[in-house]
């Protein structure tokens, strides 16, 4: 009595039922889970999102079908999510708890990506924790860059216009986002398509009267391929007197700070990603009245420069006074080191790993001391 419910649907968001000239029926047989045979589903059971995941294949798998094995993400990933879309429209008490899942199930593991080269391993085509999972997850994300959803399901509708009774890459369903939203979607794809892993955020938060610094914090699960996770991110504070607020925070490094003046007083702990857009742990979050607002210090110390900043942990410090001593601290504030600088010297911290560092330079005349960030990648 649903699938009916379920065509107008996936109808009105993908666009007319691919096989209207015929009818769409159910083939019971004593198997797991259900197998898309167009326009005639075989299933051992009905549950509502199996039910949905294999009436979404008639749109994608039978009239648009992936390119090859490596993008089977157009067939699974987006029956997948069409899961999600179906409870978020017609049992919407559901769809958090269907998203949450979807989320442990990436995050059980570490590595893996969407997109693989190992077309001859079946486990690995049908993995359902990067296939359908993964992909699902990331056709959510998508959606929430684009920040519009009668552009995101209109942009939906031209891919499956565009590929009718063909095949599709997963860059292919890229570039119709690009070209219907003029957003650039090569760095998520990159990151979460042919990359592999999940950003853990942290933040530490300091109050200043009203104004709030917040440095918002990621570490990657598998940094040796993704070290980086460039997606933005919604916060959401809670402010003494007033109703919950939620920021959009766009995110250009694995460390960053944001000052944002006349802020109001946090009353409770603030609250990453509250409505499940991107896979991700959440690590520590914490007041820390210690926190300093590296921004000023790098406005208040403009005489001195690092070329470049970012790098790869070498780097040149210029236009220091004469006899002036270098003391480099780690975010936990542990001193790793001293030296007394020449004019335009080279410095390495490779040994030190990446993150971010404070400088502090200091002229031995007159003891003034000046400190700057770095970050090393």
């Amino acid at each position: 009595n649903e699938t009916g419910d379920f065509i107008e649907l996936f109808y009105d968001l993908y666009g007319p039922y691919p096989f209207e000239d015929q009818k769409y029926g159910h083939c019971m047989a004593p198997i797991g889970g259900g197998m898309e045979h167009q326009t005639m589903t075989t299933q051992g059971s009905f549950s509502k999102g199996l039910t949905a995941h294999e009436l979404a294949h008639q749109w994608w798998g039978n009239s648009v079908t992936c390119a090859s094995w490596s993008d089977i993400f157009i067939n699974e990933g987006f029956a997948s999510y069409s899961e999600y879309v179906m409870l978020e429209n017609l049992y919407p008490a559901e769809k958090v708890q269907h998203m949450l899942d979807v989320h442990d199930n990436v995050l059980s593991q570490t590595g893996g990506s969407v997109w693989f080269s190992d077309t001859l391993n079946e486990n690995r085509i049908f993995n359902s924790r990067l296939s359908y999972d993964k992909g699902s997850g990331i056709i959510h994300s998508i959606r929430y860059l684009m920040n519009n959803d009668s552009l995101f399901f209109a942009g939906l509708r031209e891919f499956q216009n565009d590929f009718k009774d063909s095949v599709a890459r997963g860059i292919d369903f890229r570039n119709k986002m690009q070209e219907i939203s003029g957003i650039n979607y090569t760095p998520f794809f990159e990151q979460w398509y042919f990359g592999e892993g999940y950003p853990t955020y942290s933040i530490r938060w300091k109050q200043s009267g009203q104004d709030l610094l917040l440095e918002l914090n990621h570490t990657a699960s598998k940094p040796s391929v993704t070290p980086t996770f460039t997606n933005p991110i919604d916060l959401r504070f809670i402010r003494q007197g007033m109703s919950d607020t939620l920021i959009r925070f766009d995110v250009a490094a694995n460390s960053q700070q944001f000052y944002i003046s006349n802020f109001g007083t946090l009353s409770s702990t603030i609250t990453v990603d509250p409505q499940n857009w991107i896979i991700n742990n959440i690590g520590t979050i914490i007041q820390d009245n210690s926190l300093v607002n590296l921004n000023e210090m790098n406005e208040n110390s403009t005489a001195l420069t690092i070329v470049p900043n970012p790098n790869n942990g070498i780097f040149t410090i210029g236009n220091q006074k004469a006899n002036c001593w270098l003391s480099v601290f780690n975010m936990q504030g542990k001193n790793i080191l001293n030296k007394q600088l020449a004019p335009n010297e080279v410095i390495d911290l490779q040994d030190f790993g990446k993150g971010t560092y404070l400088l502090e330079i200091k002229n031995s005349e007159n003891s003034e001391a000046k400190t700057l960030k770095l970050i090393s990648f």
